[in-house]
């Protein structure tokens, strides 16, 4: 099963933490949000932000994350999200 979070949740917890921003179209979902904690800029290319965008779809109350993607000074990187990827396991702590 892909990674998934309810819509209700996320939505609580991106009003909470203003470096994320929650896109709706239809069934369809963009999360996007820069990464802000000092462990995270340490990998920063060229000390720049970097971007992050997560691909969801809407199924009945919960959003099910297929595609990941960076954007940084280094380009465009997507990935598709496999089931129990690991990158996602912060979706079970919000």
């Amino acid at each position: 099963m892909k990674p998934h979070i309810n819509k209700n949740r996320l939505e609580e917890y991106v009003i909470e933490n203003p470096s994320f921003k929650l896109y709706e179209k239809n069934d369809y979902i963009e999360l996007h949000f820069f990464p802000n904690t000092p462990e995270a800029q340490a990998h920063f290319p060229d000390g720049e932000r970097v971007e992050h965008v997560m691909y969801g779809e809407i199924i009945d109350d919960d959003i099910y994350f297929y595609k990941f993607e960076t954007n940084s000074s280094l380009g465009k990187t997507e990935t598709e999200i496999l089931d129990d990827d690991p990158i996602m396991e912060w979706l079970k702590y919000i």
